[in-house]
């Protein structure tokens, strides 16, 4: 699957009103949030998330698969990355 790697996060430009993502450590812009109906942080950070939730699930999948369970890192990890879409 072809998408931006690494850490995407969230900064506001307006703040409570317009919220950019980009990459952590080039700070590419990937996106803008504007949606004015009192969400658009939230739903920034769960845009945020994406790319750690893929990896998340990627890994509980491959150890299910591999193992027949999933595995304490596995679940640590996944909790971890439902923090950051709650923008925790």
């Amino acid at each position: 699957m072809n998408y931006t790697k690494g850490e995407w996060e969230v900064e506001p430009i307006i703040k409570g009103e317009t919220y950019i993502i980009l990459t952590k450590y080039h700070r590419y812009e990937l996106a803008r949030v504007f949606i004015h109906n009192g969400e658009q942080k939230t739903n920034a950070h769960l845009m945020a998330s994406a790319p750690d939730m893929y990896e998340a699930l990627d890994c509980i999948l491959r150890s299910w698969t591999l193992w027949g369970k999933v595995t304490q890192p596995d679940i640590i990890n996944a909790r971890k990355v439902l923090a950051k879409a709650e923008g925790k």
